[in-house]
């Protein structure tokens, strides 16, 4: 069976979501510059809501999806377990930090911005579907 039609119509249709949402991210920063400050006001202590909400949002479905049956299988091929260990916690951190000083050494929030982007993109790309 043609791998492209075992995938649901989202997933399929990925990179295009990614870029509408990104589309509508920027065009509501750019026509209501006062987002940010209202966005802001939905914050408890140093933890913003609608964000932490987001994220919960958006890493449940991979998780969820996580067959915890084969969970020991994983830890008996200690070769693939490594490079994914250091992957996840050693490349992926310092190339996300890399990428926010090179492009935003200026720009401490967007920085922050790109350092969680990456991050999300890591675990979800090296996560299992």
């Amino acid at each position: 069976m043609n791998p492209l039609k075992k995938m649901g119509f989202l997933n399929r249709n990925l990179t295009i979501w990614i870029f509408l949402a990104m589309f509508l991210g920027i065009s509501i920063g750019y026509f209501f510059p006062e987002t940010p400050q209202f966005v802001d006001r939905f914050r408890v202590g140093s933890t913003n809501l609608p964000i932490a909400i987001g994220l919960i949002l958006m890493m449940y479905p991979p998780l969820a999806k996580v067959n915890f049956a084969t969970l020991p299988k994983v830890f008996k091929n200690v070769k693939v377990l490594s490079i994914s260990l250091l992957l996840n916690w050693v490349v992926a951190p310092i190339v996300m930090f890399a990428l926010a000083i090179i492009f935003l050494r200026n720009y401490p929030r967007y920085m922050i911005g790109v350092i969680l982007w990456i991050g999300a993109v890591y675990c979800h790309g090296f996560g299992v579907e």
